[in-house]
């Protein structure tokens, strides 16, 4: 891992700032995912679909270049397309629509991506299991095996809800949200502040079964990436709400999270790992729970908290950024799938989060999660 000559938060954002420029035209109207020494692209089929375009309204947001907003506005019409034709609809509908829909809306004032987002929120709530009180995951709803399974990713795509309640003036999306929220604070979060990646729930009577790892090393052990969704998934579901029950989760699992992971390091994938496992590191996993320090830095005004996601990121930026000409991705050593043998990959939502920290770290940040500012 070669050190970084980049030292300086603002001398690293200039530099992601001109990787994304420079990738602006690469990839057409397909969507980067995971790769190296390139990113591998895909038609808008996939759950990370709407990273790039949220990659490409941040640099609009920080440069005004109009490059950057014509490309993302370009990449619209494929997410109403997928809804239309009902590709792969998951609750990753909140990460795809917050970060096309939703940015376009905020930044530009788009009424037609306004409507899309919309639109995409009435499709994640047709998700919701009254029953259980949780959003489906994966799966076609309500069909085995996949009907009772809740995931800890999903706190990130509850904004959507929320965002979609205060546009619309329906309370029911914000109850929805509210009521998985509550669901995944007391079946996924284990008392010491760890959490599981996915909890299966009867989705008949509405009883816990219990949890299960699906890109863990194990059911009981700490994957990585899911205790970074958490932190930032609770510390938004808390400034949404004005709960302190969930700051108090987001608190929990991110102190769990800075003990299992000091900040002077990059996180590997699962941070429970027996001696014989994988010892990959996973960028992406910081660089999200970077950005959930930052949001809980913002709740609660804490100098550790905002310290602490500055060191995460300068760590990143030193044991791992792609600062090779030529190259596309930001982080390296991106762990996607580490049970199924995927990892030290860019990751296009480690970039997308390593873009956001930055931006959040130098005051330039638009804020595509949280609510919007009075």
């Amino acid at each position: 891992m070669k050190p970084t000559q980049l030292t300086t938060i603002r001398a690293l954002l200039e530099h992601a700032l001109n990787r994304v420029k420079g990738n602006c035209s690469a990839y057409g109207l397909e969507f980067p995912t995971r790769g190296y020494p390139a990113y591998e692209t895909a038609p808008n089929d996939h759950w990370v679909a709407g990273f790039w375009p949220g990659m490409l309204w941040l640099a609009y947001h920080a440069t005004q270049d109009s490059e950057l907003r014509m490309q993302a506005e370009a990449l619209l019409p494929s997410f109403a397309e997928r809804l239309k034709k009902r590709v792969d609809l998951s609750h990753d509908l909140g990460f795809l629509y917050t970060l096309s829909a939703r940015a376009a809306w905020l930044l530009t004032g788009n009424r037609q991506a306004r409507d899309l987002g919309l639109r995409a929120a009435r499709e994640l709530g047709q998700r919701f299991n009254p029953r259980g009180n949780y959003i489906q995951a994966w799966g076609e709803i309500g069909q085995e095996p996949e009907a009772g399974r809740m995931i800890i990713d999903c706190m990130m795509n509850l904004p959507l809800l929320y965002w979609a309640s205060d546009e619309t003036g329906d309370s029911g999306y914000r109850e929805m949200a509210r009521r998985h929220a509550a669901s995944t604070r007391r079946y996924l979060v284990r008392q010491d502040g760890g959490t599981y990646h996915t909890f299966f729930i009867d989705p008949q009577n509405g009883q816990p079964i219990g949890g299960k790892t699906c890109q863990g090393c194990a059911d009981e052990s700490l994957w990585s990436r899911g205790q970074a969704w958490a932190i930032y998934g609770f510390a938004l579901t808390a400034q949404w709400l004005e709960d302190a029950n969930f700051l108090a989760a987001a608190q929990k699992t991110a102190d769990r999270f800075l003990i299992e992971s000091p900040v002077d390091s990059t996180p590997l994938w699962d941070l429970r790992l027996p001696a014989d496992a994988p010892q990959n590191l996973d960028s992406s996993a910081g660089a999200i729970a970077a950005c959930g320090l930052l949001r809980l830095a913002q709740i609660t005004g804490s100098d550790d908290y905002r310290q602490k996601a500055e060191t995460l990121v300068k760590t990143l930026s030193t044991e791992c950024l792609e600062t090779e000409p030529g190259r596309q991705g930001l982080l390296k050593y991106g762990a996607q799938h580490v049970p199924e043998g995927i990892a030290d990959d860019y990751l296009i939502y480690g970039d997308y989060f390593f873009l956001e920290a930055l931006l959040t770290l130098t005051g330039q940040a638009p804020d595509f999660w949280g609510p919007a500012k009075q």
